[in-house]
């Protein structure tokens, strides 16, 4: 796992342990059923189809997070095999948990240089970072295959990917845009934010606290949850004590 050392303060009693990695699986698992099952209940005229632009912002940020700390605590061989698919439907290539776990721990260890996997959403200009986050899931797999070998679990995983895509379309019709538009704009937004807008400031390349007003702490946690509130707030710190959960993270020594 990743760790970075601290001269002052023993942080392994805050680190996350096995229930916070059954916590997060079951956050990922409930936001994709809840995410196709809107969008089910949508196509069968249930419910509009246009109510997916209200919760699929907050479904996917509360998966994303989600995700992330399961990154910091389990491998692609410890999670369920549902999990370690990744079945986001986002775009018809995309990678699995295991290759995101590998780019996710490469952002740690080469944080905001050019060996950071992903350095390509945080240079340039604000748009371009927009740009790149919007478009990361294609970007992030054809750059993984340019510099890693496909072995089996990715070739098998692009194809089941591929076919859960094709499968929504070929269900939906053109209302599949009423689906791929909300989630992947939350996507990107939520991409741009965590990546972009935490590790720039103008020209210089880091990683910054966020100060939010009261009022949008409460928003943000009402939204996104109290650990998704604080994993942003207090990202610098995250990186300074990747396992340390993000209850606690106001309370690393930098």
């Amino acid at each position: 796992m990743l760790e970075n050392s601290s001269p002052t303060r023993d942080y392994a009693a805050w680190f996350n342990h096995d229930q916070d990695a059954r916590r997060y699986t079951l956050i990922t698992l409930v936001c994709y059923a809840l995410l196709y099952g809107q969008f089910a209940l949508g196509l069968v005229g249930a419910i509009p189809l246009w109510t997916l632009w209200l919760t699929a912002p907050v479904l996917v940020v509360r998966w994303m997070f989600a995700q992330h700390e399961l990154f910091h605590l389990r491998t692609a061989r410890e999670v369920d095999p549902l999990t370690r698919l990744l079945p986001l439907v986002l775009t018809p290539i995309s990678l699995g948990y295991k290759e995101y776990h590998h780019i996710h721990y490469g952002h740690h260890r080469h944080m905001a240089t050019q060996d950071d996997p992903e350095y390509f959403q945080l240079r340039g200009g604000k748009l371009s970072g927009f740009l790149n986050a919007l478009t990361a899931p294609e970007q992030a797999y054809v750059r993984w295959v340019l510099r890693n070998p496909v072995d089996a679990e990715l070739f098998i995983g692009t194809l089941l990917r591929l076919a859960l895509f094709s499968g929504l379309v070929w269900i939906s019709g053109a209302n599949f845009l009423w689906y791929w538009l909300p989630v992947r704009v939350a996507y990107g937004l939520a991409y741009f934010s965590f990546f972009y807008c935490l590790h720039r400031r103008g020209e210089k390349y880091g990683v910054y606290p966020i100060r939010l007003a009261p009022w949008e702490q409460t928003l943000f946690r009402l939204l996104f949850g109290k650990d998704a509130l604080l994993g942003t707030c207090y990202h610098d710190a995250h990186h300074q004590q990747p396992r340390v959960s993000a209850y606690r993270l106001s309370e690393v020594v930098l």
